[in-house]
């Protein structure tokens, strides 16, 4: 019974390595848009805190009681108290993003060595053959000329 080639055996190892190299690019990909979510929800909130601070502007320019004084500061505190809470999530999210780029830059090394090794033991197969087929034609050769001698 014959042994694989060593590329074939290699190939089982590099559709792992493929497997592994792909579910980090489709976690890269999430966390990619996780952050683009980031920025537009941080974008959101700030739009939605001036609006409402042009909102206070203009009430208290008609003058306002000061029950309505007060919801309005206490409602822009919470705005801006939720608008840092979600800065300290997007920090923590881009220092996640930043593993994760790293975790997808091993996976994408790995295959890519993986892949080299493979050319290089297919590369060597084939040398292997061609050597037993030049062997071969050399052998060949030598009984023809011992025939017509």
């Amino acid at each position: 019974m014959s042994q694989k080639k060593r590329s074939s055996r290699l190939k089982v190892v590099l559709d792992l390595a493929e497997k592994r190299k792909k579910d980090a690019e489709r976690f890269l990909a999430e966390h990619i848009q996780r952050i683009e979510s980031d920025k537009q929800q941080l974008l959101q909130l700030e739009q939605y805190l001036s609006e409402y601070q042009q909102s206070y502007r203009q009430a208290s320019a008609q003058g306002l009681s000061v029950d309505k004084l007060l919801n309005y500061q206490a409602f822009m505190n919470k705005i801006s108290v939720a608008i840092e809470q979600h800065k300290k999530s997007m920090l923590m999210n881009q220092k996640q993003l930043a593993l994760v780029k790293q975790h997808w830059a091993q996976m994408h090394g790995k295959y890519k060595a993986i892949d080299s090794l493979i050319v290089k033991a297919l590369d060597a197969e084939a040398k292997v053959v061609d050597k037993a087929l030049q062997k071969q034609l050399d052998e060949r050769s030598q009984l023809n000329k011992i025939n017509y001698i």
